[in-house]
């Protein structure tokens, strides 16, 4: 809800000045992290035959895809942003 509240007051131009967007990124990359692990820890267990969930193996194969495709965007998106643009700015004033 926080992320979602966040993007709502950023597309009515109203970003609160108090909040990092950092956290938002964080929140995403870990909430992708723990959706990754549950996905690869499922698929471990029903190749195992340990589960006696009735979830078919494809779709647990799907949730590893998009969860892990998301955690890389994500993750990349962070660089771009927060480590990689500042470093430009920096170097763009200094050129200045």
């Amino acid at each position: 809800a926080i992320m979602y509240g966040y993007y709502f007051l950023m597309a009515i131009k109203q970003k609160p000045k108090w909040f990092p967007p950092v956290l938002i990124t964080i929140a995403q990359i870990s909430q992708m992290i723990v959706g990754t692990s549950l996905c690869v820890m499922s698929l471990i267990l029903l190749n195992k035959g340990q589960s006696s969930c009735a979830v078919k193996k494809e779709n647990v194969i799907a949730g590893c895809i998009m969860y892990g495709s998301y955690l890389y965007l994500f993750v990349e998106f962070a660089v771009k942003r927060f480590i990689l643009a500042p470093k430009k700015k920096a170097a763009a004033k200094k050129l200045a």
